[in-house]
């Protein structure tokens, strides 16, 4: 079905004004006038109530507003190990879902989250979205979860939000995206060895780094990577991770079958 924008209100194939359908005209049986069920029913949401959308992205219109968490129905609301996240993923009842102060969905691994993210019709952000979803979150250790010694209920940190509208880019957990890296390689390009990010690529990811000290222009934000091996990639930093955390914050050097306490994700669509 094709869309059609009026005025903030998106109606499907059906045009209104074209039918010559005005306020007072009523349903057959209700009291409700036909605008107004259009104007009230689910089908105008551009995004399910627990995202929020992207206007400026080309390849998603909708992401998590909060860090991922287990739904109400899934065996296991805050899962502390692999086979907990296993059996959540085996119940056909328990879907991610993004909602405020509540645990993030920690122990998976990347294609473990790519599963829940499917599982709720949703998928997981390759690198280059994850960064639209990021910018604007203020790169502040007194603002994000970066100096604590655990994580926090989701959207604890009322002032750790990007431009977007989105909670805890940065800190509280690493965010899986699901992008690889192969020997070093990261879209056709070597990424520079470990070291405090000095210059990005128009995505955001280190393409110069130095060992020695941080830039100012960059946050004193952290690349970790290895010219051997595969690996997954995370983004963002975690609760302990300082300023080495923020949008520039990128750990190539993590198996993508790593899972752990201060491992996430958030899913778009």
């Amino acid at each position: 079905m094709k869309w059609l924008k009026i005025g903030g209100v998106i109606f499907g194939a059906l045009i209104v004004t074209a039918l010559g359908i005005d306020a007072a005209d009523t349903l057959t049986g209700s009291r409700s006038t036909l605008l107004g069920q259009l104007i009230s029913s689910d089908a105008v949401l551009v995004c399910p109530k627990d995202m929020v959308e992207v206007q400026t992205a080309s390849s998603f219109k909708c992401v998590d507003i909060y860090e991922a968490s287990a739904g109400n129905k899934c065996p296991h609301q805050n899962p502390i190990n692999e086979q907990e996240t296993k059996e959540n993923i085996e119940s056909s009842e328990c879907k991610t879902t993004s909602v405020s102060n509540v645990d993030a969905w920690r122990f998976i691994t990347r294609e473990q989250a790519q599963t829940v993210c499917m599982q709720a019709g949703k998928r997981l952000p390759n690198s280059d979205e994850w960064y639209v979803i990021s910018v604007g979150t203020p790169d502040d250790t007194q603002k994000c979860n970066v100096l604590s010694n655990g994580v926090q209920k989701t959207a604890a940190n009322s002032n750790c939000t990007s431009a977007v509208g989105v909670y805890d880019t940065i800190g509280n957990v690493w965010e899986w995206v699901s992008d690889d890296i192969i020997n070093g390689q990261f879209q056709g390009r070597e990424l520079p060895s470990s070291g405090y990010v000095t210059q990005v690529d128009s995505h955001g990811v280190a393409t110069v780094t130095n060992s020695a000290h941080g830039s100012n222009l960059f946050y004193q934000d952290y690349l970790w990577s290895s010219k051997e091996g595969a690996y997954g990639m995370l983004r963002g930093g975690f609760y302990g991770s300082k300023s080495d955390a923020g949008v520039y914050a990128v750990h190539a050097q993590t198996l993508p079958t790593s899972a752990g306490t201060a491992i996430g994700f958030r899913c778009v669509k």
